[in-house]
């Protein structure tokens, strides 16, 4: 039997959508509860302390021209306004912000044209008037009529660390994990991220949180940046729907309690005591660089780099050198059936495409050395985010592109003479789309 764990746990305050930061405050996007508040005469007005807040998750849109932010404060001390946002793709996009009238600045100018996927956080130093009673104001400018879409606001001590709201499209909070569990449920909340669990197995969720975020630290050294949101690891039942074992969103990953046992019985002593987490994890960074079009192979590719930076040698190639067997065969195999499927019920489309690019990767990775990631992200930014704006059929033109500019040489022609169709959509299959 388990012994009940209850020190771990610390449960939030308020309601999932609003919640206390000492002297502070902050309103966030919650999926789960997407009713908005009504507009008048163009503004959208809420209150701070409300629990059955309605997020104002828009601007310049629906006819909202101003966002009105009602909180209680004694004092007149500085503090800091961060704001989580999003351009509506058809930028450019910026807001103005003033607290109870006075000027507080205005945001970045993001070009959502070309990156209409980025998240952004702009900072605010702010000094309430005096009293109580004050106001933040979310303004349009008449210039930039691209809709914003907003997902966190907080306002903190100016010291606080930046803001990384919890990823909206997690369950939230204790409280609604416990609805949604039909049991007594546990939380651990760490830097990065939030691990749920039924309450028996506080334990374990505390000793994942304590190893993902070595994992997080290990992938935003890889991809060159934090997340915008934390994550939200959940854990359910055999059969719950959100157990449906991977990540969705900004960074929900949704497993059955069956891997949290799996990681309590392995550890790290065997990647696949926590090879699903990692990934997912992989596939959330990797998320902000818009790295589709690989299905698996790109997450998959730098989640070895992280396992090896977690692990000894000795863990990580019992794991890894036998995928690495796995995908040379495949890749032999396509290439001796005329770079066609050798097997489709052998190899399903998404799984022989993903061996081959792990393949691919494999062999730059080798050539390269351990930097190679590290490089490529970072080229990627230096490139402003070219797959933002690549059409389905020309991403894998795009990756080569970016390998080209790391390596120093024309990848696009190593990429075809490996076996891989440039104008491919191979989410859909290996099928070529030429022009």
């Amino acid at each position: 039997m388990r012994s009940v764990v209850k020190s771990v746990v610390i449960p939030l305050a308020i309601f999932m959508a609003v919640t206390a930061y000492g002297d502070g405050w902050e309103i966030r996007r919650d999926d789960l509860n997407p009713e908005r508040p009504p507009v008048e005469n163009g503004v959208v007005t809420v209150n701070a302390g409300d629990e059955n807040l309605k997020f104002p998750r828009y601007l310049t849109e629906l006819g909202i021209k101003a966002i009105r932010i009602r909180f209680t404060e004694s004092g007149a001390e500085r503090r800091k306004l961060s704001v989580v946002w999003s351009g509506g793709s058809q930028g450019p996009d910026k807001f103005a912000v003033s607290v109870d009238g006075l000027p507080a600045g205005v945001s970045r100018t993001a070009d959502s044209q070309r990156t209409p996927y980025a998240w952004h956080r702009d900072d605010f130093a702010v000094k309430p008037a005096p009293g109580s009673e004050h106001v933040v104001e979310i303004k349009s400018l008449p210039e930039f009529t691209s809709a914003i879409e907003f997902a966190g606001i907080r306002m903190s001590a100016p010291e606080a660390e930046d803001y990384q709201p919890l990823c909206y499209g997690s369950i939230g909070s204790l409280e609604q994990y416990e609805k949604a569990l039909g049991g007594k449920g546990a939380v651990v909340e760490s830097a990065h991220l939030w691990v749920f669990a039924p309450h028996e197995y506080a334990a374990e969720a505390k000793a994942l949180a304590t190893f993902l975020e070595k994992a997080y630290a290990e992938m935003k050294a890889i991809y060159g940046m934090d997340t915008m949101f934390k994550f939200s690891v959940e854990h359910y039942p055999k059969g719950h729907e959100r157990g449906w074992g991977g990540i969705s969103g900004a960074g929900t990953i949704g497993y059955t309690t069956e891997a949290l046992e799996r990681f309590a019985e392995l550890g790290t002593s065997d990647v696949r005591g926590f090879a699903g987490y990692t990934e997912e994890m992989s596939h959330g960074f990797k998320g902000y660089y818009k790295c589709g079009g690989t299905y698996e192979a790109l997450g998959v590719a730098v989640q070895e780099d992280v396992v090896r930076r977690l692990v000894p040698a000795t863990v990580a190639d019992a794991f890894w050198l036998r995928e690495h067997k796995q995908w040379d065969e495949t890749h032999q195999a396509y290439l001796a059936a005329g770079r066609r499927n050798p097997d489709p019920e052998k190899y399903p489309w998404n799984v022989l495409y993903t061996r081959i690019l792990n393949s691919l990767f494999l062999k730059l990775r080798t050539e390269y050395g351990d930097r190679m990631w590290t490089d490529f992200f970072a080229m990627i930014r230096q490139m402003d985010y070219p797959l933002h704006r690549a059409k389905d059929t020309e991403r894998l033109g795009t990756y080569a592109d970016i390998f080209s500019a790391v390596f120093g040489r024309d990848m696009r022609e190593e990429f075809s003479s490996f076996g891989i169709d440039l104008d491919a959509d191979p989410p859909w299959g290996w099928e070529t789309y030429g022009k």
